[in-house]
């Protein structure tokens, strides 16, 4: 059998989380530098200066000073929402910096006969793309990539106002070209990358 390798696609949003989690890292090392200075006392700070730099006793006066009439029914209703809406908002980040594992690009097996089987490679597959891009005439450099399930064409262009159409012909020119080399019809993702005038 063999040894197909698996590659990580890069999560969305993977900057944010990674900012919020230096944060929140941040502010666990700050608070853990407070205790241990309250705890040793290190050059003479005690609670008060610790206090005045963190506010923290402060903080914990107000919080333990609320009562049940501080909590109003519109106060309650937008702490319910706006937790909600944080909660909302996390639980879509851990979504996205999940790891998600795809194939990468493999064989591609036709309709064994009593003869045997036809392999395409991954390249030639690439290379079809390639060419059928090349025909179109406002195309000026080309690269084909076949992903997991899709074919993927980044292309570059010498005249800006025909973009639009010159993405979508090369898309229906690597789809005809597909069919016509009786392969699957994929998934083809045109990307514009360049533009040289």
């Amino acid at each position: 059998m063999i040894r197909q390798r698996v590659s990580l696609r890069r999560p969305t949003g993977a900057l944010l989380t990674r900012g919020l989690a230096v944060a929140f890292a941040l502010a666990l090392v700050y608070g853990g530098a407070l205790d241990v200075i309250l705890a040793l006392k290190l050059h003479g700070l005690g609670p008060a200066q610790v206090n005045r730099i963190s506010g923290y006793r402060t903080a914990f006066h107000w919080l333990a000073g609320l009562d049940r009439a501080d909590f109003t029914t519109g106060r309650a209703l937008i702490a319910g929402f706006g937790g909600l809406l944080v909660f909302l908002v996390f639980a879509a980040l851990a979504l996205r910096t999940l790891p998600r594992p795809y194939l990468t690009r493999t064989e591609i097996g036709l309709s064994p006969d009593e003869r045997g089987a036809t392999v395409v490679r991954p390249r030639a597959v690439e290379r079809i793309a390639e060419v059928a891009a090349q025909g179109n005439e406002h195309v000026v450099g080309v690269t084909g990539r076949l992903g997991d399930g899709e074919l993927h064409v980044d292309i570059g262009i010498d005249t800006a106002p025909a973009a639009a159409s010159t993405l979508a012909d090369v898309r229906t020119r690597v789809r005809d070209q597909l069919t016509r080399h009786d392969l699957e019809v994929m998934p083809v993702n045109v990307t514009l990358t360049g533009y040289e005038p």
